[in-house]
């Protein structure tokens, strides 16, 4: 009878590892197709705030591109941050 429950418990073990999988994946697919986003997009109000390029300068520098309103921020990311450039213009970026 012993037997029994060892094989009831491995079951019951076996079943909630296989649902924690699952959620995890499910967590990991929302994640990968921005299901988030879209589930949360009607409550957010306009974003102001946005990262337009992060550019890896070593591994504890980092430099940020972002948008706030209508201007762009260059910020240097690491031990001690800095704002490199304030207030660059769009049409500045368009050297090509």
């Amino acid at each position: 009878m012993d037997w029994i429950l060892l094989l009831k418990a491995v079951l019951s073990l076996i079943f909630v590892l296989g649902l924690l999988m699952i959620m995890l994946w499910s967590f990991k697919y929302m994640e990968q197709h921005n299901f988030t986003a879209r589930i949360f997009k009607k409550v957010q109000k306009k974003k102001r705030l946005e990262i337009i390029e992060i550019q890896r300068l070593d591994t504890r520098n980092k430099l940020v591109l972002l948008r706030r309103d209508n201007s762009e921020h260059l910020l240097l990311i690491g031990p001690s941050s800095i704002v490199v450039e304030k207030n660059i213009n769009e049409s500045s970026n368009n050297h090509e």
